[in-house]
């Protein structure tokens, strides 16, 4: 458990060195901006098109609080360069000036807060298949995941094991190839009808077979869950293992 978790764990120092790369984003763009303008005329009579565009960089990169700093210094910069008069902060009764300026205010919070509610979402996602990558890889069980129709999506080192194949032989085939006698379908046909009933994970026992041809018995935990809008399959497979030796202490 400790060493999954130092997958998980950042490197010191990192985070806060990201958050500075992230802030120093917010501040630039703002800057380039103002050099983007002053180079090209054309834009003079109409610089908020060139800030927007980077306050949605700086939401997009660094999120919400980066997103509201680029917001201010653009702001700041098209009032006191591009509106006349020049270098002063008061409008001197420009109202159409001034309502324009609260608009683009108003509009880059909203573009940076949709957007980085976005880019939380998209991390988050990201964040939880990492973690489900790490708990399949290090787990002790054969995992495999199929979608509705059955193919096999992801296979972890115990599964390569188990079946004696690589992911790359395994990835795009039917589950029936490792499991010919497909005793799994009634449960499987079950839980597709109740995928938004969170229906509970299903146990059985059934025959399976390697690559090789070698027949295995299985000990199989199917569940599902949802990726994308689309409906996948978890089985958790374990062989079961006889002894002869304990099979005649037990009947003795």
């Amino acid at each position: 458990m400790k060493e999954m978790w130092n997958l998980w764990k950042p490197r010191p120092g990192a985070k806060n060195e990201f958050r500075f790369l992230r802030y120093s984003i917010a501040v630039i763009l703002p800057v380039l901006g103002v050099i983007l303008v002053y180079t090209r005329p054309v834009l003079m009579n109409s610089p908020f098109f060139v800030f927007l565009a980077g306050i949605v960089l700086s939401a997009a990169f660094g999120g919400l609080a980066p997103g509201f700093v680029s917001t201010a210094l653009s702001v700041y910069f098209v009032r006191l360069l591009f509106i006349q008069p020049y270098f002063s902060l008061y409008h001197k009764g420009n109202v159409q000036d001034a309502e324009r300026l609260c608009w683009f205010a108003l509009i880059g919070l909203l573009l940076t807060s949709i957007i980085a509610s976005l880019r939380r979402d998209r991390n988050f996602l990201r964040d939880s298949e990492e973690r489900y990558r790490v708990l399949a890889e290090t787990a002790s069980d054969a995992i495999i995941v199929i979608d509705e129709q059955e193919t096999i999506r992801f296979v972890n080192p115990v599964a390569e094991r188990l079946f004696g194949a690589n992911a790359q032989n395994l990835l795009g085939k039917h589950l029936s190839l490792l499991m010919p006698d497909e005793s799994y379908q009634h449960s499987l046909s079950e839980m597709k009808q109740h995928l938004d009933s969170r229906k509970k994970a299903v146990a059985m026992r059934l025959p399976g077979r390697s690559i090789q041809g070698k027949n295995i018995l299985l000990e199989m935990t199917l569940g599902s869950f949802s990726r994308q809008g689309k409906s996948l399959f978890t089985a958790i497979i374990r062989e079961i293992v006889h002894t002869g030796k304990a099979e005649n202490s037990s009947t003795a």
